[in-house]
């Protein structure tokens, strides 16, 4: 039988800050506060006869439970819970229309200029099947944005907080930082310009006429779906966080 993994404290008591500060309710010095009030706990049940693992869960225990504390600390950092909420909406909907753009970009193109390289024939054809490729793509992008975003927000949220805040600390990053967002997109959108310039003279005006509706139908179809997506996904996440700073 192997031998059991020997119970860290200071591990432990780390991991405990770190899933306490994952809320926005918790200021920094809200979390020292607490994790000053913990060890000491954890040292004064030690003093009792108590092993380092019996002391810690006793000590967590006494503190409170993570929700119980999140709401208590969001009530008196309310304002503090919704400035956090309202700059990481900002983020995310730059992220997430840069990333929607070059996801975008590539698919319409590459199934377009694929199309003409085949010798693609709509009068023959239909738009059936431009119209179902331009949807999937569409979904296909949605979903890596998806992907993408959680794993930022949600699986690096912290580090990438802790990093913006570091490049934002100087104002010569900061300046940088901003010269770099505002032309990243600018920069798509000339790529974009120039890749329907060159899309304007390799199909004829009949076939960009059926382009456009292929692009204008999938873009109803995709946009139910991902609509439908976003608003489920919002208010599921609502009754999780939301109550964060209610009284």
């Amino acid at each position: 039988m192997e031998n059991p993994t020997p119970f860290d404290l200071n591990h432990a008591i780390q991991q405990w800050r770190e899933n306490l500060g994952q809320s926005p309710a918790f200021r920094g010095e809200n979390l020292n506060e607490l994790e000053s009030h913990l060890c000491d706990s954890t040292a004064a049940w030690q003093t009792r006869g108590l092993s380092a693992e019996e002391a810690f869960m006793v000590a967590v225990n006494r503190i409170g439970k993570g929700g119980a504390l999140e709401s208590e600390f969001g009530k008196v950092n309310g304002t503090a819970v919704w400035l956090d909420r309202f700059f990481w909406m900002l983020i995310g909907y730059q992220v997430w229309a840069l990333i929607s753009g070059i996801i975008g970009l590539i698919t319409r193109n590459a199934l377009f200029f694929g199309l003409n390289g085949t010798g693609y024939d709509f009068k023959a054809h239909g738009n059936t099947l431009t119209v179902t490729l331009l949807t999937l793509a569409y979904l296909a992008g949605f979903a890596c944005n998806l992907a993408l975003c959680w794993w930022l927000f949600y699986r690096k949220g912290q580090r990438f907080g802790r990093w913006l805040g570091r490049l934002l600390h100087s104002r010569t990053t900061w300046l940088l930082t901003y010269g770099a967002l505002y032309l990243l997109p600018l920069s798509i959108l000339l790529i974009g310009w120039g890749t329907q310039a060159l899309l304007f003279k390799s199909f004829s005006r009949e076939k960009l006429g059926e382009i456009a509706f292929s692009l204008s139908l999938s873009s109803v179809i995709s946009g139910l779906i991902t609509t439908a997506v976003l608003v489920g996904l919002t208010l599921f996440l609502a009754r999780k966080r939301l109550r964060v700073g209610q009284s």
